[in-house]
C-alpha cells in the first residue's frame, strides 16, 4: 500500500504537528509513504530532516496551497491514498488536486478555531468552504466530542497515539531536576501548549496563587503571527507577584520534552477547547496525575477522581491541584490509573494498527 501524506507546517511546532509526523514515521513501518509539507520558519527546523519528508514550498497565502497542490498533482498516479493532516493549507491543495481516495485527520476542530480567531462571520465562512473541501472525503477524527460535532461527514474515530518508548526513556526526577536546575523538593506544576488564550494559562496561575510553595513550568511558545506576544505580556503584567514561580520557557525541542515530564508533580490543563491533546496523553503516560477543564475532548479519556480531575472554573481547577500536592498517595493512584488507561489503548502499534485497517476499508470501497 502507498500513502501520500500531506501536512503543513512540521517545523511551527504543536502538538498536532508532533502527532502528525509521529504518526507518519509509525504508519511508513508498514506502508510506502512520503510526506509533503511547507517551510513555516519555526523553531523545530530538524523535524524537516526526518526520513520521508520533502517540503515543497513556504507557509504563505495561496502560494502554499498552490505549491502542495503541485506537488500532489505530481505524484497523484503512484498513491493509493493520500492523507491530509492539515485544514487551511493541506486540505484545499488535495481538492484542487483532485486526489481521490483522501482522507482527511481533524485533530482539533477546525471551524470552532476559526471562530475563535476571527468570530462569528468568519466561522460560518469557514463552514460553508468546508462543506465544499469535504466532498468524496473519508473523515477521521481523534475524539468522540469532534465525531459529533461532525457527523454530517460520517466520520470514524481513531485515538492519537503515543510513542511510550520515548516517555519511559526519561532520567530519574532527581536527574532531570537537576539538569533543568530545579531544587529536589521542588513543587512543580506542569503545562506543555502554546502560550494563547484559549489555553487559559491564567488558571494556572491562579493556582500558583493558591499554592505559595509551588512553580509552575509552563513549556511551550507564546509568539503567533498577527498577534506577537501580547498573551504573555498581559498576564505578566496582570501576575507581576509571580514573576519568579512561573517560568515560561518558550519553544522546547522535543528532544527535550521528557525532561520536564519528568520533573513534574501535577500536570493542569485548563484548555477552552481541544481535540485530543497530545500533551495529556504524555503527561499521563508519565505517569503524572492531570487536572484538565471539564470540556468534551477532555471527558473522553479522563474519568474524574479515577485517572484525572476535571474542573469547570479556576477555583476548582486551584483546589483539585492543591489537593493532590497535599496528598501524595493520591497523586501516585491517579497517575498510575491515567498511565495504566494510556499503555492499554493508546499505543502506538495499536493505533497504527486501526488506521491500516481503515486504509484497507477506504481500498476495498473506492
Amino acid at each position: 500500500m502507498r500513502v501520500l501524506f500531506v501536512g503543513s507546517h512540521l517545523d511551527k511546532g504543536g502538538g498536532q504537528a508532533l502527532q502528525t509526523l509521529q504518526l507518519f514515521e509509525g504508519l511508513r513501518r508498514s506502508v510506502d509513504g512520503e510526506y509533503l509539507c511547507l517551510r513555516a520558519g519555526g523553531d523545530h527546523a530538524e523535524l524537516l530532516q526526518r526520513d520521508g519528508v520533502r517540503v515543497v514550498g513556504s507557509l504563505r497565502l495561496p502560494q502554499g496551497v498552490l505549491d502542495l497542490r503541485n506537488a500532489i498533482q505530481a505524484e497523484r498516479g503512484d498513491w493509493d491514498i493520500v492523507q491530509v493532516f492539515d485544514t487551511y493549507f493541506a486540505l484545499p491543495a488535495a481538492f484542487l488536486a483532485r486526489a481521490h481516495p483522501r482522507a482527511v485527520l481533524f485533530g482539533t476542530d477546525p471551524v470552532h478555531y476559526v471562530r475563535w480567531r476571527y468570530g462569528e462571520v468568519a466561522r460560518a465562512a469557514a463552514w460553508a468552504t468546508l462543506a465544499v473541501l469535504m466532498r468524496d472525503t473519508y473523515l477521521v477524527v481523534n475524539s468522540p466530542a469532534l465525531a459529533d460535532d461532525y457527523d454530517r461527514f460520517s466520520p470514524t474515530f481513531i485515538p492519537n497515539g503515543l510513542d511510550l518508548g520515548r516517555i519511559a526513556a526519561a532520567p530519574p526526577k532527581e536527574e532531570a531536576r537537576r539538569l533543568l536546575g530545579l531544587a529536589p523538593d521542588a513543587r512543580v506544576i506542569l503545562w506543555i501548549g502554546k502560550v494563547v488564550t484559549a489555553k487559559r494559562v491564567e488558571w494556572l496561575l491562579e493556582t500558583l496563587r493558591r499554592i505559595p510553595d509551588a512553580t509552575l513550568l509552563a513549556v511551550g511558545g507564546y509568539k503567533e503571527e498577527h498577534f506577537g506576544d501580547r498573551y504573555l505580556r498581559e498576564l505578566r503584567a496582570k501576575y507581576p507577584d509571580l514573576s519568579d514561580r512561573a517560568v515560561f520557557t518558550g519553544e522546547v525541542p522535543y528532544s527535550r520534552i521528557v525532561l520536564y515530564l519528568a520533573v513534574a508533580d501535577v500536570f493542569g490543563f485548563p484548555s477552552e477547547f481541544e481535540g485530543m491533546p497530545n500533551a495529556v496523553m504524555e503527561a499521563m503516560a508519565a505517569a503524572i496525575p492531570v487536572v484538565a477543564s471539564d470540556i468534551p475532548a477532555h471527558r473522553a479519556f479522563l474519568k474524574h477522581g479515577e485517572n484525572g480531575f476535571l474542573a469547570g472554573d479556576p477555583e476548582s481547577f486551584g483546589r483539585m491541584i492543591a489537593d493532590l500536592f497535599a496528598d501524595p498517595a493520591l497523586r501516585a493512584q491517579v497517575g498510575a490509573r491515567g498511565q495504566q488507561l494510556v499503555r492499554a489503548e493508546f499505543s502506538f502499534p495499536r493505533v497504527c494498527e486501526r488506521w491500516l485497517a481503515y486504509y484497507r476499508q477506504i481500498l476495498a470501497t473506492s
